[in-house]
Protein backbone atom coordinates (compact mmCIF):
# COMPACT_ATOMS: atom_id res chain seq x y z
CA UNK A 1 0.00 0.00 0.00
CA UNK A 2 1.00 3.64 -0.74
CA UNK A 3 2.65 5.70 2.23
CA UNK A 4 -0.49 7.75 3.81
CA UNK A 5 -0.96 10.41 6.35
CA UNK A 6 -2.92 10.82 9.20
CA UNK A 7 -3.86 8.86 12.59
CA UNK A 8 -5.43 5.63 13.62
CA UNK A 9 -6.42 4.86 17.47
CA UNK A 10 -7.06 1.91 18.89
CA UNK A 11 -8.74 1.38 22.14
CA UNK A 12 -9.51 -1.39 24.66
CA UNK A 13 -9.71 -1.20 28.81
CA UNK A 14 -6.83 -2.07 29.41
CA UNK A 15 -3.05 -1.89 27.60
CA UNK A 16 -2.35 -5.84 28.31
CA UNK A 17 -5.28 -5.89 25.62
CA UNK A 18 -3.68 -4.04 22.54
CA UNK A 19 -0.30 -5.11 23.61
CA UNK A 20 -0.90 -9.20 23.64
CA UNK A 21 -2.82 -9.23 20.72
CA UNK A 22 -2.68 -5.87 18.29
CA UNK A 23 1.14 -4.48 18.30
CA UNK A 24 1.47 -6.58 14.66
CA UNK A 25 -1.45 -4.33 12.89
CA UNK A 26 -0.50 -1.23 14.63
CA UNK A 27 2.86 -1.98 13.20
CA UNK A 28 1.49 -2.40 9.53
CA UNK A 29 -0.48 1.18 10.22
CA UNK A 30 2.83 2.50 11.44
CA UNK A 31 4.64 1.00 7.96
CA UNK A 32 1.81 2.41 6.00
CA UNK A 33 2.54 5.80 7.16
CA UNK A 34 -0.27 6.45 9.81
CA UNK A 35 0.55 7.74 12.71
CA UNK A 36 -1.11 4.99 15.63
CA UNK A 37 -2.55 6.16 19.07
CA UNK A 38 -3.58 3.90 22.14
CA UNK A 39 -6.63 5.04 24.64
CA UNK A 40 -6.86 2.35 27.48
CA UNK A 41 -5.85 2.02 31.38
CA UNK A 42 -2.55 1.16 31.07
CA UNK A 43 -2.58 -1.00 34.51
CA UNK A 44 1.50 -0.33 34.67
CA UNK A 45 2.55 -0.65 31.56
CA UNK A 46 2.34 2.58 30.02
CA UNK A 47 5.93 2.01 29.16
CA UNK A 48 5.88 -0.67 27.03
CA UNK A 49 4.05 1.33 24.47
CA UNK A 50 7.54 3.12 23.47
CA UNK A 51 9.31 0.63 22.11
CA UNK A 52 6.50 0.06 19.26
CA UNK A 53 6.08 4.35 18.50
CA UNK A 54 2.71 4.62 20.61
CA UNK A 55 1.82 7.65 21.79
CA UNK A 56 -0.30 6.51 24.79
CA UNK A 57 -3.69 8.48 26.02
CA UNK A 58 -4.38 6.97 29.49
CA UNK A 59 -7.73 6.59 30.09
CA UNK A 60 -9.49 5.83 33.48
CA UNK A 61 -11.64 2.43 32.74
CA UNK A 62 -13.14 0.28 34.68
CA UNK A 63 -13.72 -3.64 34.02
CA UNK A 64 -17.09 -3.22 35.93
CA UNK A 65 -19.78 -1.96 33.40
CA UNK A 66 -21.30 -0.07 35.51
CA UNK A 67 -18.15 2.01 37.14
CA UNK A 68 -18.29 5.72 37.57
CA UNK A 69 -14.89 5.51 36.54
CA UNK A 70 -15.95 4.73 33.16
CA UNK A 71 -18.07 7.82 32.94
CA UNK A 72 -14.66 9.83 33.12
CA UNK A 73 -13.02 6.97 30.36
CA UNK A 74 -16.50 8.77 28.34
CA UNK A 75 -15.91 12.28 28.63
CA UNK A 76 -11.70 11.35 28.25
CA UNK A 77 -12.65 10.04 25.12
CA UNK A 78 -14.66 12.48 23.59
CA UNK A 79 -11.76 14.76 24.89
CA UNK A 80 -9.17 12.86 22.76
CA UNK A 81 -11.79 12.35 20.09
CA UNK A 82 -12.75 16.38 19.96
CA UNK A 83 -9.09 17.34 19.48
CA UNK A 84 -7.57 14.77 17.40
CA UNK A 85 -8.20 14.09 13.87
CA UNK A 86 -8.18 10.61 13.27
CA UNK A 87 -8.74 8.64 9.69
CA UNK A 88 -10.17 5.46 11.82
CA UNK A 89 -10.76 4.38 15.28
CA UNK A 90 -10.62 0.56 16.27
CA UNK A 91 -12.31 -0.14 19.18
CA UNK A 92 -11.67 -3.54 21.31
CA UNK A 93 -13.28 -5.08 24.62
CA UNK A 94 -16.85 -5.02 25.68
CA UNK A 95 -16.76 -1.67 27.92
CA UNK A 96 -14.29 0.07 26.11
CA UNK A 97 -15.42 -0.30 22.79
CA UNK A 98 -19.01 1.02 24.06
CA UNK A 99 -17.40 4.04 25.46
CA UNK A 100 -15.41 4.50 22.70
CA UNK A 101 -18.58 4.36 20.25
CA UNK A 102 -20.55 6.38 21.94
CA UNK A 103 -17.85 9.31 22.42
CA UNK A 104 -17.48 8.82 18.09
CA UNK A 105 -21.27 9.29 18.37
CA UNK A 106 -21.06 12.60 20.49
CA UNK A 107 -18.33 13.98 18.44
CA UNK A 108 -19.98 13.44 14.78
CA UNK A 109 -16.90 10.89 14.12
CA UNK A 110 -16.63 7.97 11.62
CA UNK A 111 -15.30 5.50 10.79
CA UNK A 112 -15.51 3.56 13.55
CA UNK A 113 -14.55 -0.26 13.62
CA UNK A 114 -15.26 -2.85 16.93
CA UNK A 115 -13.37 -5.96 17.30
CA UNK A 116 -15.83 -8.47 19.07
CA UNK A 117 -13.19 -10.69 20.57
CA UNK A 118 -16.65 -12.82 22.24
CA UNK A 119 -20.25 -11.42 22.72
CA UNK A 120 -21.52 -11.57 26.24
CA UNK A 121 -24.59 -12.81 24.67
CA UNK A 122 -24.40 -16.20 23.44
CA UNK A 123 -26.10 -19.75 23.03
CA UNK A 124 -26.14 -20.89 26.52
CA UNK A 125 -25.84 -17.76 28.32
CA UNK A 126 -27.10 -16.36 31.83
CA UNK A 127 -30.45 -14.68 31.11
CA UNK A 128 -29.15 -11.29 32.82
CA UNK A 129 -25.93 -11.20 29.74
CA UNK A 130 -29.03 -11.19 27.45
CA UNK A 131 -30.61 -8.79 29.37
CA UNK A 132 -28.17 -6.25 29.64
CA UNK A 133 -25.25 -6.54 27.01
CA UNK A 134 -27.52 -7.43 24.32
CA UNK A 135 -29.99 -4.19 24.39
CA UNK A 136 -26.20 -2.31 24.79
CA UNK A 137 -24.23 -4.07 21.76
CA UNK A 138 -27.87 -3.60 19.29
CA UNK A 139 -27.41 0.27 21.02
CA UNK A 140 -23.90 0.55 19.81
CA UNK A 141 -24.25 -1.64 16.59
CA UNK A 142 -26.23 1.48 15.40
CA UNK A 143 -22.54 3.88 15.69
CA UNK A 144 -20.38 0.98 14.41
CA UNK A 145 -18.87 1.27 10.87
CA UNK A 146 -17.08 -2.29 10.91
CA UNK A 147 -17.64 -5.03 13.03
CA UNK A 148 -15.62 -7.63 12.99
CA UNK A 149 -15.89 -10.97 14.86
CA UNK A 150 -13.92 -14.29 15.10
CA UNK A 151 -16.37 -17.30 14.98
CA UNK A 152 -19.58 -18.66 13.39
CA UNK A 153 -21.66 -18.00 16.37
CA UNK A 154 -20.97 -14.67 16.55
CA UNK A 155 -20.98 -14.03 12.93
CA UNK A 156 -24.46 -15.31 13.16
CA UNK A 157 -25.50 -13.13 15.96
CA UNK A 158 -24.16 -10.09 14.65
CA UNK A 159 -26.07 -10.09 10.93
CA UNK A 160 -29.10 -9.49 13.43
CA UNK A 161 -27.38 -6.72 14.75
CA UNK A 162 -28.28 -2.97 12.91
CA UNK A 163 -24.31 -2.06 12.07
CA UNK A 164 -24.68 0.84 10.45
CA UNK A 165 -21.09 -0.41 8.25
CA UNK A 166 -19.97 -3.98 7.18
CA UNK A 167 -19.98 -7.38 9.35
CA UNK A 168 -16.01 -9.29 9.01
CA UNK A 169 -15.45 -12.84 10.26
CA UNK A 170 -11.65 -13.22 10.11
CA UNK A 171 -9.32 -16.17 11.19
CA UNK A 172 -8.81 -14.84 14.44
CA UNK A 173 -5.83 -12.34 15.97
CA UNK A 174 -3.54 -14.64 14.39
CA UNK A 175 -0.63 -17.41 15.14
CA UNK A 176 2.81 -17.70 14.44
CA UNK A 177 3.28 -21.20 13.49
CA UNK A 178 7.03 -21.03 13.41
CA UNK A 179 7.18 -20.16 17.13
CA UNK A 180 5.86 -23.47 18.14
CA UNK A 181 7.62 -25.90 15.60
CA UNK A 182 11.13 -25.82 17.41
CA UNK A 183 12.07 -25.32 20.98
CA UNK A 184 16.01 -25.11 22.21
CA UNK A 185 16.87 -28.67 23.87
CA UNK A 186 19.14 -26.98 26.42
CA UNK A 187 15.48 -24.74 27.33
CA UNK A 188 13.54 -27.63 27.55
CA UNK A 189 15.68 -29.46 29.98
CA UNK A 190 16.25 -25.65 31.55
CA UNK A 191 11.97 -26.28 32.07
CA UNK A 192 11.71 -29.77 33.13
CA UNK A 193 14.11 -29.16 35.81
CA UNK A 194 12.43 -25.73 36.93
CA UNK A 195 8.51 -27.50 37.18
CA UNK A 196 10.65 -30.61 38.55
CA UNK A 197 9.39 -33.03 35.95
CA UNK A 198 10.72 -36.27 35.69
CA UNK A 199 11.99 -37.57 31.78
CA UNK A 200 8.27 -39.59 31.51
CA UNK A 201 6.15 -37.41 33.80
CA UNK A 202 2.68 -37.52 32.12
CA UNK A 203 2.37 -33.50 31.62
CA UNK A 204 -0.93 -31.31 30.70
CA UNK A 205 -0.87 -27.61 30.25
CA UNK A 206 -3.21 -24.81 31.22
CA UNK A 207 -2.41 -21.46 29.50
CA UNK A 208 -5.60 -18.78 30.86
CA UNK A 209 -6.32 -15.81 33.08
CA UNK A 210 -7.58 -16.97 36.71
CA UNK A 211 -10.99 -15.82 36.64
CA UNK A 212 -14.83 -16.93 36.97
CA UNK A 213 -14.62 -17.47 32.79
CA UNK A 214 -11.60 -19.81 32.36
CA UNK A 215 -13.57 -22.05 34.96
CA UNK A 216 -9.90 -23.43 36.60
CA UNK A 217 -12.33 -25.57 39.53
CA UNK A 218 -13.62 -27.84 36.97
CA UNK A 219 -10.07 -28.48 35.91
CA UNK A 220 -8.88 -29.10 39.22
CA UNK A 221 -11.61 -31.34 39.78
CA UNK A 222 -11.28 -33.30 36.71
CA UNK A 223 -6.79 -33.42 37.56
CA UNK A 224 -7.96 -34.94 40.69
CA UNK A 225 -9.46 -38.08 38.87
CA UNK A 226 -6.04 -37.94 36.62
CA UNK A 227 -3.87 -38.07 39.32
CA UNK A 228 -5.79 -41.03 41.02
CA UNK A 229 -4.97 -43.10 37.40
CA UNK A 230 -1.87 -41.74 36.92
CA UNK A 231 -0.14 -40.46 40.00
CA UNK A 232 2.92 -39.02 38.60
CA UNK A 233 0.84 -36.38 36.14
CA UNK A 234 1.74 -32.85 36.18
CA UNK A 235 -0.49 -29.89 35.60
CA UNK A 236 1.59 -26.56 34.38
CA UNK A 237 -0.86 -23.59 35.10
CA UNK A 238 0.26 -20.34 33.24
CA UNK A 239 -1.29 -17.16 33.97
CA UNK A 240 -2.24 -14.68 36.68
CA UNK A 241 -5.09 -12.86 37.94
CA UNK A 242 -7.79 -12.02 40.43
CA UNK A 243 -8.68 -15.68 41.48
CA UNK A 244 -5.61 -17.11 41.48
CA UNK A 245 -5.38 -17.57 45.69
CA UNK A 246 -8.56 -19.41 45.17
CA UNK A 247 -7.69 -22.15 42.53
CA UNK A 248 -4.27 -22.29 45.13
CA UNK A 249 -6.29 -23.18 47.90
CA UNK A 250 -9.03 -25.51 45.79
CA UNK A 251 -5.55 -27.38 44.78
CA UNK A 252 -4.39 -27.73 48.36
CA UNK A 253 -7.57 -28.47 49.26
CA UNK A 254 -7.94 -31.20 46.85
CA UNK A 255 -4.10 -32.69 48.21
CA UNK A 256 -3.28 -31.73 44.61
CA UNK A 257 0.01 -29.45 45.79
CA UNK A 258 2.77 -31.90 44.61
CA UNK A 259 0.88 -32.71 40.70
CA UNK A 260 0.09 -28.88 39.95
CA UNK A 261 2.33 -26.05 39.43
CA UNK A 262 1.59 -22.22 39.43
CA UNK A 263 3.68 -20.25 36.97
CA UNK A 264 2.28 -17.32 36.76
CA UNK A 265 2.76 -15.04 33.99
CA UNK A 266 4.93 -16.16 31.42
CA UNK A 267 6.73 -15.18 28.10
CA UNK A 268 7.58 -18.58 26.96
CA UNK A 269 4.47 -20.21 26.00
CA UNK A 270 5.93 -21.97 23.43
CA UNK A 271 8.32 -23.70 25.37
CA UNK A 272 5.79 -24.59 27.96
CA UNK A 273 3.91 -26.33 25.85
CA UNK A 274 6.55 -28.11 24.19
CA UNK A 275 6.72 -29.89 27.63
CA UNK A 276 3.39 -31.18 27.22
CA UNK A 277 1.26 -34.16 25.93
CA UNK A 278 -1.80 -32.00 26.17
CA UNK A 279 -3.33 -28.59 26.36
CA UNK A 280 -6.32 -27.98 28.16
CA UNK A 281 -9.27 -25.46 28.81
CA UNK A 282 -12.60 -25.52 30.40
CA UNK A 283 -13.71 -21.85 30.25
CA UNK A 284 -17.23 -21.07 30.60
CA UNK A 285 -16.96 -19.22 27.31
CA UNK A 286 -14.89 -18.01 24.64
CA UNK A 287 -14.62 -15.63 21.23
CA UNK A 288 -11.75 -17.98 19.29
CA UNK A 289 -9.14 -18.81 22.19
CA UNK A 290 -5.30 -18.16 21.22
CA UNK A 291 -4.25 -20.88 24.00
CA UNK A 292 -5.92 -23.34 21.48
CA UNK A 293 -4.64 -22.21 18.68
CA UNK A 294 -1.58 -22.29 19.72
CA UNK A 295 -1.39 -25.55 21.05
CA UNK A 296 -2.56 -26.54 17.62
CA UNK A 297 0.50 -24.77 15.74
CA UNK A 298 2.41 -26.30 19.02
CA UNK A 299 0.75 -30.20 17.34
CA UNK A 300 -0.68 -30.50 21.18
CA UNK A 301 -3.68 -32.21 21.16
CA UNK A 302 -6.40 -30.36 23.22
CA UNK A 303 -9.21 -31.00 25.99
CA UNK A 304 -11.62 -27.99 25.53
CA UNK A 305 -15.29 -27.34 26.78
CA UNK A 306 -17.81 -27.47 24.36
CA UNK A 307 -18.95 -23.67 23.60
CA UNK A 308 -18.19 -21.38 21.22
CA UNK A 309 -15.18 -20.54 19.92
CA UNK A 310 -13.48 -24.15 21.02
CA UNK A 311 -15.95 -25.46 19.04
CA UNK A 312 -14.63 -23.63 16.00
CA UNK A 313 -10.92 -24.87 16.21
CA UNK A 314 -11.84 -28.45 17.75
CA UNK A 315 -13.35 -31.43 16.35
CA UNK A 316 -14.27 -34.01 18.88
CA UNK A 317 -11.92 -36.71 18.51
CA UNK A 318 -10.21 -35.42 15.89
CA UNK A 319 -7.62 -32.90 17.19
CA UNK A 320 -8.64 -33.24 20.41
CA UNK A 321 -11.49 -33.33 22.88
CA UNK A 322 -14.85 -31.05 23.93
CA UNK A 323 -16.22 -31.60 27.12
CA UNK A 324 -19.39 -29.91 28.57
CA UNK A 325 -18.84 -26.82 31.25
CA UNK A 326 -19.51 -28.47 34.68
CA UNK A 327 -18.12 -32.16 33.52
CA UNK A 328 -15.12 -32.89 35.15
CA UNK A 329 -15.68 -36.85 34.65
CA UNK A 330 -15.49 -36.46 31.01
CA UNK A 331 -12.57 -34.00 31.20
CA UNK A 332 -10.36 -36.50 33.39
CA UNK A 333 -11.21 -39.23 30.85
CA UNK A 334 -10.20 -37.20 28.17
CA UNK A 335 -7.00 -35.85 29.58
CA UNK A 336 -6.29 -39.65 31.01
CA UNK A 337 -6.69 -41.13 27.28
CA UNK A 338 -3.94 -38.51 26.21
CA UNK A 339 -2.04 -38.82 28.89
CA UNK A 340 -1.65 -42.40 28.45
CA UNK A 341 -2.18 -43.19 24.87
CA UNK A 342 0.65 -41.01 23.14
CA UNK A 343 -0.35 -42.12 19.74
CA UNK A 344 -3.42 -40.70 19.82
CA UNK A 345 -1.87 -37.80 21.37
CA UNK A 346 0.15 -37.71 18.29
CA UNK A 347 -2.55 -37.77 15.74
CA UNK A 348 -4.57 -35.49 17.21
CA UNK A 349 -1.91 -33.27 17.24
CA UNK A 350 -0.55 -33.56 13.77
CA UNK A 351 -4.40 -33.22 12.27
CA UNK A 352 -4.46 -29.81 14.61
CA UNK A 353 -1.37 -28.34 13.31
CA UNK A 354 -3.03 -28.64 9.53
CA UNK A 355 -5.94 -26.69 10.79
CA UNK A 356 -3.99 -24.23 12.67
CA UNK A 357 -2.09 -22.87 9.22
CA UNK A 358 -5.45 -21.11 8.35
CA UNK A 359 -5.20 -19.20 11.68
CA UNK A 360 -1.85 -18.26 11.03
CA UNK A 361 -0.73 -14.65 11.30
CA UNK A 362 -0.04 -14.18 7.59
CA UNK A 363 -3.15 -14.58 6.58
CA UNK A 364 -5.08 -12.36 9.63
CA UNK A 365 -2.81 -9.71 8.44
CA UNK A 366 -3.88 -10.03 4.81
CA UNK A 367 -7.54 -10.06 6.18
CA UNK A 368 -6.97 -6.75 8.30
CA UNK A 369 -5.13 -4.70 5.51
CA UNK A 370 -7.98 -5.25 3.60
CA UNK A 371 -10.68 -4.48 6.28
CA UNK A 372 -8.28 -1.27 7.19
CA UNK A 373 -7.93 -0.08 3.32
CA UNK A 374 -11.73 -0.68 3.20
CA UNK A 375 -12.29 2.52 5.72
CA UNK A 376 -9.28 3.96 4.86
CA UNK A 377 -9.46 4.79 1.44
CA UNK A 378 -12.78 5.44 2.15
CA UNK A 379 -14.52 3.13 -0.56
CA UNK A 380 -18.04 2.13 -1.31
CA UNK A 381 -17.56 -1.62 -1.75
CA UNK A 382 -20.23 -3.61 -0.46
CA UNK A 383 -20.78 -7.07 -0.48
CA UNK A 384 -24.42 -7.36 0.51
CA UNK A 385 -23.41 -5.73 3.86
CA UNK A 386 -21.52 -8.61 4.96
CA UNK A 387 -18.18 -10.17 4.52
CA UNK A 388 -16.61 -13.63 5.68
CA UNK A 389 -13.60 -15.68 5.65
CA UNK A 390 -13.61 -18.57 3.09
Amino acid sequence: MAKETGRVLFVATVARHLLAFHVPYMKMLREWGYEVEAACNPAGEAKAFEPIGIKLHQVPFGRRPLSMSNLKALLRLVRILSRGSYALVHVHTPVASVAARLAARLCGFKPVIYTAHGFHFFEGAPARNWLFYYPVEWLAARWTDGLIVLNKEDYSRARGLPVRGEVFLIHGIGVLPAAFETVDKETMLGLIREFTLGPDTPVAVAVAEFSEVKNHEQLLHAWRKVVRELPPAVLLLAGEGERRRVVEKLARDLGLGANVRFLGFRNDVPQIMACADVVVLTSRREGLPQVVLEAMAAAKPVVATNVRGNRDLVSDKVNGFLVEVGDAAATAAALVALLQDKDLGRRMGDEGKKRAKAYGLPTVKQEMAEIYGFYLAGEARRNNGCRQRK
